[in-house]
């Protein structure tokens, strides 16, 4: 199976099921009702609902696949695919369909106990629809940016049951989901699989639209300004005053039973100070985010793992997500952690190019267990971290060439503008354009005043290298741009200042000029076209991709 490794997400561990697995864990089924996804998609604006079609048509209109005249060995137990029947999941087929399907489960953990998930590969459909041009559009953030949320007064949140399964397949598309059983025997799906390339964004759209998110519902459809929702793909959040969250949280729940989506019976179902959500641990009457209880318990584990010397490849590769995932919950900064950051990147490369194989035992040299060893003690030991409530004080616009670097710092409530730059040295010529966007980053942060402590500093480049290693807080390709950025943000760090970084395009970057000439050179003209590029940005009149 054709699988991409990456570090550089939020890790979740799954594996193929051992003898003693098969046979000692439930899989995980419920009979869901299929919602009524015709009257979810009547709630749509016409954007996503365009969109919604167009994904929908892809998952479904299976008119021009083909069978594959090649036949793959089913890993499925004719006792699971009976489940999957029983639970209105599957049912019985006369023989092949229209392509082939890989049937599988995956032993993952639940609540300290194993259970097994169905996968349905639809690796031929997959191919087809990627062929054509398909890019899932799930529109999931860096975790940092949802955690301003927890000085809302509470939150309640809502978790599907058995998401996926909700949805139902076309009865004229279900042989295009067949499978077959260890026994012989013909199944078709009746519900979503995961597996499905399309699967992911279809659930994340319709769960947005039952939560009145919106940027995917119309007006009269979404939840007050006054509350701040959160999707993630069959979770959903709400936060704001009591009041509020408990009416969004009434709508929402009146909406499911008419669109007949089964919730979990676990939800917060009123309004709470504190809950788990998206991995992290929501304290809204002390203003504090930590690392949730289950991810806590996990690193705990994985920690004791290290201290052995050896580690699976899966096990490394997972536990750099979650590592990642838990820092940005407690700030710590990953690119302290540059060296052990690499080793990953250097495995989960290997996995990619199939040097290595999932389940392959990865010595740990002395220097990397230490490492690893920090990087765990770090997040477990921080645990807890307010999150200071803040106003937008100060914006700060990035630029290098060749020849120098520029800055132009404006406060926010003032308007006052202050321009920055210098040429570079001889020996900083020689560095590559990233490397010397990186040190303006650098140069330009450390030059903010001492009166914007507490604050919140906006930092706008026109590099997209240099936005996501401060973004993601390291670099590997570079240990030169990973140093520049990582100073930068120590700098914030220590002034208690929340960064945002944002992208503009390269003519519309006010720090350009002084980036090529000498500030003596900048006449009145230049400060007023300057002073125009950024009243520009600050008003969105300039085509900013953020």
């Amino acid at each position: 199976m054709r699988q991409h490794h990456s570090v550089f997400k939020r890790g979740k561990q799954t594996r193929l099921p051992k003898t003693e697995d098969e046979k000692a864990s439930p899989l995980h089924v419920d009979n869901v009702r299929p919602m009524n996804v015709g009257l979810l998609r009547g709630r749509m604006n016409e954007t996503t609902r365009a969109r919604f079609d167009e994904t929908w048509r892809r998952t479904f209109d299976v008119a021009k696949l083909r069978p594959s005249s090649s036949r793959r060995v089913s890993r499925l137990q004719a006792k699971h695919a009976e489940e999957l029947e029983m639970n209105g999941i599957a049912q019985r087929a006369s023989g092949p369909g229209r392509s082939v399907n890989v049937p599988f489960t995956v032993v993952e953990e639940k609540e300290g106990a194993l259970r097994q998930r169905f996968i349905l590969w639809t690796h031929e459909a997959n191919d087809a629809i990627e062929a054509d041009g398909y890019e899932a559009q799930v529109p999931l953030k860096h975790v940092s940016t949802y955690l301003d949320a927890v000085h809302a007064e509470c939150g309640s949140t809502r978790d599907l049951r058995c998401g996926f399964y909700g949805v139902e397949v076309p009865r004229g598309a279900r042989d295009a989901f067949r499978f077959q059983d260890d026994a012989g025997d013909w199944w078709e799906l009746t519900r979503l699989p995961m597996g499905h390339t399309c699967a992911p964004e279809l659930m994340h759209t319709l769960t947005s639209t039952i939560a009145g998110h919106p940027d995917f519902v119309k007006t009269a459809h979404a939840v007050p300004a006054a509350v701040t929702v959160h999707t993630w793909v069959d979770n959903v959040r709400y936060a704001g005053s009591r009041k509020d969250v408990l009416e969004a949280s009434r709508k929402v729940d009146e909406l499911a039973a008419r669109s007949k989506v089964t919730w979990k019976d676990a939800d917060t179902r009123t309004a709470s100070t504190r809950y788990e959500f998206i991995g992290v641990d929501w304290d809204h009457q002390s203003g504090k985010v930590g690392i949730s209880a289950r991810l806590s318990k996990k690193l705990a584990r994985d920690l004791v793992e290290v201290r052995k010397g050896a580690m699976s490849a899966s096990g490394l590769e997972t536990l750099g997500g979650r590592l990642l995932h838990a820092s940005a919950i407690v700030g710590v900064f990953v690119g302290e952690f540059y060296f052990a950051l690499k080793f990953l990147r250097r495995l989960t490369n290997a996995l990619n190019r199939g040097e290595k194989a999932v389940d392959q035992t990865v010595r740990l040299s002395g220097s990397v267990q230490r490492l690893l060893d920090g990087w765990v003690r770090a997040v477990l030991e921080k645990r807890r971290m307010p999150v200071t409530a803040r106003v937008p004080s100060l914006t700060v616009f990035v630029d290098a060439s060749l020849e120098g670097w520029g800055g132009v710092l404006v406060d926010v409530a003032t308007n006052a503008i202050e321009v920055l730059g210098s040429r570079w040295s001889r020996k900083e010529k020689g560095l590559h354009i990233n490397e010397l966007e990186a040190l303006a980053f650098e140069l330009c942060v450390s030059a903010v005043p001492d009166k914007y402590a507490g604050g919140t500093v906006t930092v706008v480049v026109d590099n997209t290298t240099v936005q996501g290693v401060a973004r993601k807080g390291a670099c590997l390709r570079s240990q030169t741009l990973n140093d520049a950025v990582v100073n930068g943000l120590t700098r914030l760090r220590h002034m208690n200042i929340s960064l945002s970084v944002r992208w503009v395009k390269s003519a519309g970057n006010p720090a350009d000029l002084p980036s090529r000439v000498p500030l003596s050179a900048i006449s009145d003209k230049n400060m007023a076209d300057m002073a125009l590029a950024v009243r520009q940005f600050l008003t969105g009149d300039m085509g900013l991709v953020v």
